[in-house]
Parts: C-alpha cells; sequence; structure tokens
C-alpha cells in the first residue's frame, strides 16, 4: 500500500472536529487502506479485519458500522453498491492523494451517487436495514 498524504490542516478540520476520538481513527485508518482511487470494501466486518487486526477482541462489527455510518453522514466517506455488495470510497480523495495505480482493486461508484440504497447489516449481521444517510439519498 502507498503512503498517504495527511496535511496539518486535519487539526483544524470543523468535519473531523464532530468525529468522536473512534471515528476519527477509523477514518485515518480507512485512508491508509483504500486503494490508489480512495475505494474500498464497504461492509463493517471487512473494514474491521483490515483496520483493527490486533483489536478484533475489543471492537465489534456493530461498533465498526457505527463509525462508517457517522463518516458518511459528514460526507468524508460515500457507500455505493456494485453486484450486491457495499463498497466506500472518499469523495475529495483527488485534492489530498495522488492516483499511482492505473485500475482500481474495486469497482467505479455510479456516476451520480445522489440516489444509491445501500442496504446495511442489521446488528445481528444480516442484511436487512436499509441506511439513508445525507449523502446516499439526496434530492
Amino acid at each position: 500500500m502507498p503512503n498517504r498524504m495527511i496535511k496539518e490542516s486535519i487539526c483544524t478540520s470543523e468535519t473531523l472536529a464532530q468525529l468522536t476520538p473512534d471515528e476519527e481513527r477509523l477514518f485515518y485508518r480507512l485512508l491508509v487502506n483504500a486503494d490508489d482511487f480512495g475505494r474500498f470494501d464497504g461492509r463493517a466486518a471487512v473494514v474491521l479485519a483490515a483496520c483493527f487486526p490486533l483489536q478484533l477482541d475489543r471492537i465489534t462489527v456493530n461498533d465498526v458500522e457505527v463509525w462508517l455510518q457517522k463518516l458518511a453522514s459528514v460526507d468524508l466517506i460515500r457507500f455505493y453498491e456494485v453486484g450486491g455488495r457495499r463498497y466506500l470510497y472518499f469523495p475529495t480523495w483527488d485534492k489530498h492523494q495522488r492516483k499511482r495505480a492505473q485500475h482500481s482493486k474495486y469497482p467505479a461508484p455510479p456516476s451520480d451517487d445522489r440516489h444509491v440504497t445501500v442496504t446495511c447489516p442489521s446488528r445481528d449481521g444480516h442484511a436487512t436495514d436499509t441506511c439513508c444517510s445525507r449523502n446516499e439519498k439526496r434530492e
């Protein structure tokens, strides 16, 4: 995984100031796990395994899902679905990061992601609830 740029302006970011320490920590860990196009698998269980491999006994899939929803609600990430699988991407990736790879490891989000409906796992891990953060269903 290539190195990522983190600018000092994060210290005074109004958006990041809305996050709890755990949510902010997830944000940084997603940054270093996303591919060169700012995309990653959006399933909470996969995010947990990739971002917190040494804390699987302390952090739950539900914790990660809640944190992901918060990141989405402040528009740090956006969810999209391809082939029944949830993915995520950073909407401002191109402003802050460089692409080195020719191709993404993940499918591209729809060009118009304003009306993306994403099925999120319920507390018992089954995909039953429909999440509607502000960036997933914009009118």
